[in-house]
């Protein structure tokens, strides 16, 4: 007997139809749009959130568990949770308020390059017992 796949979350979409996917995207971006409106100014997000996959993985599953509460929550404490939790990621969030999600430049590139060589620089003089023991820690 061959064992079944479990079934992906709700908030998992890849295994939708091309008519679901559009009206779950559809629905979702009304959602948000609701989101930004009703808890501004908590919530700012870039216009650019969908291009953003760990911001719109994040606001894919409040919105479910914003359906799951307002359809089948029985204890206001999931409510105080949900309204908590949003505050907190919202005010994450606000790092991406300000993005015009312009592709970086190649000033951004070296200074990265920069960044990787010296940490490896440090890994290297740690491996090779380079780095004094009171600075390991």
């Amino acid at each position: 007997m061959a064992e079944e796949k479990p079934k992906p979350p709700p908030w998992v979409w890849d295994h939708l139809s091309d008519e679901m996917f559009n009206e779950s995207w559809r629905r979702f971006a009304a959602w948000v749009s609701w989101l930004e409106e009703a808890y501004a100014p908590w919530v700012v997000l870039p216009d650019c959130w969908p291009a953003h996959e760990g911001l719109r993985s994040e606001l894919i599953v409040f919105w479910y568990w914003h359906r799951w509460l307002m359809s089948r929550a029985v204890n206001p404490v999931d409510g105080v949770r949900w309204h908590a939790d949003l505050r907190r990621a919202a005010n994450d969030w606000r790092e991406l308020a300000g993005c015009t999600h312009q592709p970086p430049v190649r000033h951004h590139e070296q200074l990265a390059d920069h960044r990787r060589a010296r940490t490896q620089h440090f890994v290297t003089a740690m491996l090779r017992g380079k780095i004094a023991e009171s600075d390991r820690r």
